[in-house]
């Protein structure tokens, strides 16, 4: 495995008597969707490789189509394999403000189609191309939504008809848009995945980014894959054509010689949901402030040149895609919110401009300016490693009970084998309590999103009924699953308040008849009365409120509900 400092200095791959260069975006339009469409459909009508398909419905009704090049391998996914071929798949459009992609793979389709030379590239390998995610989005048409973005003429709006970002919703999966796309990949399982963007933050050299999911949420075999081979290898395939890339970043400090970190994809994205089944998921940002047909351009080089990697060992990653499946079965425990490491420091060569620091026109503070006039070629601090906080280790089964029927319907949607018990049954679990959490304290993505959540276990004998839903673990799925449904896991459906009725008491007591009952506690249990008197005696608030200091006694009573605060999924443990 290559550093990523040696990746970024390598040699270029030698392309002689290509043709490449002919395939070029101009101008600075984007087409509309309904002209996107009808040139996949003339493809489709043209040439006998190609289809045009409906994956589903975006939240404002229009179809979400499906754009399959397979060179005589036909158009299911078991075709494909059977073939001995890989999957690629593109995503365009999900966030229709950053089209660069759509042109992308318009220019991608054709040049496969067109050139026998190309087509050679889909010798080993198939490509699904997603034209439009977001469409409702994309038909919301203007140029009035990306100020710092150089062309095109017009562009869509990022969130669609119900206002949402499609890129947050891999696990909550609130919008139709992505119902349809999580059983469309699991119907596909593509080996790689890759969405096209458009980068906003600092001024650079840079025509494109590329985000790849972090290693550490791939099974070892994967992550040398990506590492070790796809990631050099398109590195290299930029830097033949002349286009210069670096890892997609966040700022440390206020400019990029202050620190860079890379992004860290949690599930809620369509990386981080993609790595959650093996899969290796990329995205390509090209920069914000570069002419519109040159990040096309670029796009579209980036699009082959991945291509082209998967070409040269098709058998190393579908060899390691099994392999990593095999782990996931066979793992005993999973690694979940990852954080950064602080005391992790590579260094990264950066083709970046002079930062000034001068005073705002408009505020009177000091604002930052990249000076075009002077670029730099420094060296910064590079920081890439996550490592995961909490260790879950993985149950014989989990337990979600038939009522909770969004959580049920997503796990099906996502592919992952389901037992529903035909009778009831008395299992031995163990059940969280939720102890403490925090909310966020604005609406995200129509969600109020828990964090840092606390639990208590206890193990137990518990009646599950006909109907409940059984998730065995021993499946390549089980990653997904335990993201999903662990209640500290930071984009689990008990995060994203699937279980929010549990968190709300539901009966409560007067005062005045509790008083005595409360007494009459105290009177009989000593080590009641000696933990409510210490915790007077080292709270004094609690001490001066006579209603804390009733409902607390109210919620070590008999009287209260069992379910307040129980997590309703259960870990099957035998």
């Amino acid at each position: 495995m290559r550093s990523l400092h040696a990746v970024l200095l390598a040699p270029a791959l030698v392309c002689a008597g290509h043709t490449w260069g002919q395939w070029t975006f101009e101008g600075n339009r984007a087409p509309t969707w309904e002209e996107t469409i009808q040139r996949f459909q003339r493809m489709d009508s043209l040439h006998a490789g190609a289809k045009l398909m409906t994956i589903g419905r975006d939240d404002g009704g229009q179809p979400i189509h499906l754009f399959v090049l397979s060179d005589g391998a036909g158009f299911t996914p078991d075709s494909i394999r059977a073939a001995g071929k890989n999957i690629l798949w593109v995503t365009n459009g999900i966030h229709p403000g950053e089209p660069d992609g759509i042109d992308a793979s318009l220019l991608l389709a054709r040049a496969l189609l067109d050139s026998d030379q190309l087509m050679g590239l889909l010798s080993h390998s198939a490509v699904c191309i997603v034209p439009v995610y977001n469409v409702s989005g994309y038909l919301d048409r203007g140029n009035w939504s990306r100020v710092n973005q150089d062309g095109p003429e017009e562009y869509g709006f990022r969130g669609n008809a119900k206002y949402l970002d499609l890129n947050r919703d891999f696990m909550k999966m609130d919008s139709r848009n992505m119902q349809a796309m999580a059983r469309a990949l699991a119907y596909w399982d593509p080996d790689l995945y890759v969405e096209t963007h458009v980068s906003d933050g600092a001024d650079h050299r840079y025509i494109m980014a590329l985000l790849a999911t972090q290693g550490a949420k791939l099974q070892p075999p994967l992550a040398t894959y990506m590492q070790g081979t796809l990631i050099p290898g398109q590195y290299q395939w930029m830097a033949e054509k002349g286009l210069a890339m670096c890892p997609y970043f966040e700022l440390m400090g206020d400019v990029p010689e202050d620190g860079l970190r890379s992004f860290y994809d949690s599930p809620r994205y369509s990386t981080g949901y993609n790595a959650l089944f093996n899969r290796i998921a990329m995205l390509s940002e090209s920069h914000v402030l570069k002419p519109y047909a040159d990040r096309v351009n670029a796009t579209f080089q980036l699009l082959l040149g991945t291509l082209a990697v998967m070409d040269r060992a098709p058998g190393a990653l579908r060899a390691a895609r099994e392999q990593a499946k095999e782990s996931t079965r066979r793992q005993e425990a999973f690694g979940i919110n990852l954080v950064l490491d602080t005391t992790s420091v590579d260094s990264l060569p950066w083709q970046g401009y002079a930062a000034r620091k001068e005073t705002s026109r408009v505020t009177g503070l000091p604002r930052v300016r990249y000076d075009h006039t002077t670029p730099t070629n420094t060296i910064v601090p590079w920081h890439a490693v996550y490592l995961p906080s909490h260790v879950v280790a993985k149950p014989k089964a989990y337990l979600v009970p038939r009522q909770w029927t969004a959580v049920i319907d997503r796990l099906e949607w996502s592919g992952v084998p389901l037992v529903r018990l035909e009778r009831d049954t008395v299992l031995q679990v163990a059940q969280d309590s939720i102890a403490d959490f925090r909310t966020v304290p604005m609406a995200y993505e129509g969600h109020y999103l828990h964090r840092d959540i606390q639990v208590g276990r206890e193990r137990m004998a518990m009646q599950a009924h006909a109907g409940d839903v059984l998730v065995p673990m021993g499946h390549p799925t089980d990653r997904y699953a335990v993201e999903a449904l662990e209640c500290r896991a930071e984009d689990g459906f008990f995060a994203w308040n699937f279980f929010d009725g549990v968190l709300q008491q539901k009966e409560w007591f007067n005062d005045y008849v509790f008083e005595d009952i409360a007494a009459d506690m105290l009177a009989k249990d000593p080590a009641l009365r000696e933990a409510f008197e210490a915790k007077r005696r080292a709270e004094p608030g609690f001490a001066g409120d006579a209603w804390a200091q009733l409902a607390w006694l109210y919620r070590r009573s008999r009287w209260m509900e069992p379910g307040f605060r129980k997590y309703p999924v259960l870990r099957v443990m035998e």
